[in-house]
């Protein structure tokens, strides 16, 4: 093995190549959980970090003018980033973190979770969703009542104008008919275009 600056060896590199290998033959379904335990993402990102120093400190040591002079190191190095956690981990979130952030219960969390809350969309889905029900949690009322307030108010609006729009169409539809038949509209159709 050919030693390399502060103590570093070829070795660091055959263990980023290893760790790649296991990669592609282990499913990624199940890489990210480490004997059953979800992975953090910062210790991910951490780990990525120090292969990634390594790397760059062997390509040092070989007097390398870039990483891209050796297509093994520089291979090595651009799947570190492929494999940060943003990209590569599927983060969810326990039920003890949702509960907090949205001042409910873990249960609830639990039970949204069955009834389909799109916790996974973030914080606006979530509250659209929490404005669809008949009734929030005191705590969520509590910390989201503007938001909420507002989101409720906007889907009455919405269903409202849906419903004049509904209604509208079919005074037109109806005011066409009269005409089609050759017959004179009521009074109260006159302000209305018939639909052709």
């Amino acid at each position: 093995m050919q030693p390399v600056r502060d103590g570093l060896c070829r070795e660091n590199l055959c263990f980023a190549l290893d760790y790649f290998v296991l990669k592609r033959v282990i499913p990624e379904s199940a890489w990210p959980r480490v004997a059953g335990k979800q992975v953090d993402s910062q210790s991910w990102d951490a780990a990525l970090n120090v292969v990634q120093k390594s790397l760059v400190e062997i390509a040092v040591a070989n007097k390398l003018n870039s990483l891209e002079d050796d297509p093994l190191i520089a291979e090595a190095f651009r799947q570190c980033e492929e494999l940060r956690a943003k990209k590569y981990l599927e983060v969810v979130k326990t039920n003890r973190e949702l509960a907090k952030k949205y001042a409910i219960s873990q249960r609830t969390v639990t039970n949204w979770r069955k009834e389909g809350c799109p916790f996974e969309d973030g914080q606006w889905a979530v509250l659209d969703w929490i404005a669809e029900r008949r009734y929030a949690p005191a705590g969520a009322n509590a910390k989201f009542g503007k938001q909420l307030s507002e989101r409720r108010e906007k889907a009455v609006w919405v269903g409202m104008n849906a419903e004049l729009h509904t209604h509208v169409t079919r005074a037109r539809r109806l005011k066409a008919a009269y005409q089609a038949h050759g017959l004179k509209p009521p009074d109260w159709l006159r302000g209305f275009r018939a639909l052709r």
